[in-house]
């Protein structure tokens, strides 16, 4: 009752997404040079065991393991499958739920909002804070700054615009994808960096050429600078990161070296955002460039993974990458549960026809 190609490419969203997380994980903080050095000079080419040493939580994973990236985006996606659509409260009460059951790999401001929530949670509102009131501003410079916001946003983005090219479905996408960013992260710079993801990897969805794509999160960047310009404006702002990438797509050294220089969310994004376009219809060789520049390696290769697995499907992944995927079935089931609430089936009795887009 699903278009395939509308099915595969779903499916090649969430697959490719955890696909980049789990290539990207055992180099994770690294630098490109200590990269090839760890791999003979090859750098990734696919799953490894652990090369990096800073992150303990993920010392020991075996190789094919994701992390926090696939993990958050998948507890996004089960709170719009559960409520048929997005619903703030609960997509908090899930953050809570997920962080009492595992934190491995957790960011501090996550990890610091999911206690806050929690703390409401459980003293019924006498203390903490609800999941409707913003995360506090950042102490100082590059705090609560992170790809958090970025690392949910797959599902997200897919509800809100696969499909449904729209003035509508874009204002629906940045209200509920600020919300949910700041409901987290203070510095809505990382919230605006998780909108203009979730409207390239639409546009990639939609297999629109470079430019296009390029012109739609250039637009979509400038209408969320512009709706939220009095709240907590930091400089500087996202769109002069991300004019800076789109404008070294021809320059591979330059965006690894200077727009991929930190894991703050202005800098990952637009690394990510530009490196997908660079590798336009190749997935390997996206995701592969973006794990192998360093860092952030399975947050960035993560979101290249989700925006050419959006345009190429499952059927475009390599195969040895899906089979050696470790949460692959996990994935697979939630991506179908998506895609069957987006095209107006219900997940739990797939007779009964719903309203593919209830808010």
């Amino acid at each position: 009752m699903i278009d395939e190609r509308f099915l595969d490419s779903v499916r090649g969203g969430f697959i490719g997404l955890g696909t980049g997380d789990a290539l990207g994980v055992p180099v994770e903080t690294m630098s490109h040079e200590a990269i090839l050095a760890a791999t003979g000079g090859s750098g990734i080419t696919d799953y490894i065991a652990p090369k990096q040493l800073r992150v303990k939580d993920t010392l020991n994973l075996p190789p094919g393991s994701t992390s926090d990236d696939t993990q958050l985006a998948l507890v996004t996606n089960r709170s719009l499958v559960r409520c048929r659509g997005f619903n703030l409260d609960d997509q908090g009460m899930g953050l809570v739920e997920e962080f009492e059951a595992s934190t491995f790999g957790w960011g501090g401001t996550t990890t610091d909002a999911a206690k806050a929530i929690k703390l409401w949670r459980d003293t019924k509102g006498k203390q903490g804070r609800h999941p409707s009131i913003p995360a506090p501003p950042p102490a100082k410079e590059g705090s609560s700054a992170g790809s958090g916001p970025a690392m949910k946003v797959y599902p997200l983005a897919a509800y809100c615009l696969f499909g449904r090219d729209s003035d509508k479905a874009a204002a629906m996408f940045l209200a509920h994808a600020m919300d949910l960013g700041l409901m987290t992260h203070g510095d809505p710079r990382a919230c605006i960096a998780s909108v203009a993801l979730g409207q390239a990897i639409a546009g990639f969805h939609e297999r629109s050429d470079v430019t296009a794509i390029a012109a739609r999160v250039e637009k979509a960047v400038a209408h969320a600078e512009s709706q939220y310009r009095f709240f907590r404006p930091y400089q500087p702002p996202f769109s002069s990161y991300l004019a800076r990438a789109f404008a070294l797509l021809d320059d591979p050294v330059a965006l690894r070296t200077e727009v991929n220089a930190s894991f703050l969310a202005v800098h990952s994004i637009p690394f990510a955002i530009a490196t997908a376009l660079r590798h336009h219809g190749d997935f390997r060789g996206g995701v592969l460039e973006a794990v192998n520049a360093g860092k952030d390696t399975d947050t960035v290769g993560s979101m290249v993974g989700a925006m050419l697995g959006s345009q190429v499907g499952l059927s475009g992944i390599p195969p040895q990458w899906i089979a050696g995927l470790r949460d692959r079935t996990k994935i697979l089931a939630e991506a179908d549960a998506l895609a069957m609430m987006l095209y107006g089936i219900d997940p739990d009795d797939p007779k009964r026809r719903i309203a593919p887009w209830a808010n």
